[in-house]
């Protein structure tokens, strides 16, 4: 027997992933959020534009299934187009602002965490484009936070290895 998960528990999860992230994030000055190389050549800056990105994405596809409109969520078709959807999300944001960047990422939880309340339960199930529904928001969002939480982790005791 399976357990099924309730909106509660999805809702439960985005928040703790949330403020584990968000703390990670606190800890870094604004020079250590711009300096490259957490990821690839990537800054914190990046990854908070990347990461507010796939949350928006996230809402946006939530929006859709909770209007009936499943069949317009966009997911990328495979690897590839996940790169190439990266790296377009990367350029339209590296030259933006620290500031800017940091106010999307938290705007973009606040809309990922709206268009979660706003989907009926009985949709977190809903089949589409292979994924569920749940599965669909949980990799662009918690799922998501944590990956890139353990990356921030890892540049954390880089830095500290190197502040001798």
């Amino acid at each position: 027997m399976t357990a099924t998960v309730t909106k509660a528990d999805v809702e439960r999860e985005l928040l703790e992933a949330w403020e584990g992230l968000g703390s990670a994030v606190d800890s870094f000055s604004d020079m250590e959020l711009e300096q490259p190389g957490v990821v690839e050549g990537w800054s914190i800056k990046d990854l908070l534009g990347h990461i507010a990105f796939w949350a928006e994405q996230a809402a946006e596809n939530m929006q859709l299934i909770a209007a009936g409109r499943a069949d317009e969520v966009r997911r990328p078709s495979d690897e590839k187009a996940t790169d190439e959807w990266n790296e377009r999300e990367w350029r339209a944001r590296r030259e933006r602002p620290l500031s800017d960047v940091r106010e999307e990422w938290l705007d973009s939880f606040q809309g990922a965490m709206q268009a979660l309340a706003a989907l009926p339960s009985e949709r977190l199930e809903e089949k589409l484009k292979g994924y569920t529904a749940l599965k669909l928001f949980a990799e662009d969002t918690y799922e998501h936070y944590k990956e890139h939480l353990a990356h921030l982790n890892a540049w954390r005791r880089e830095l500290e290895t190197t502040e001798t």
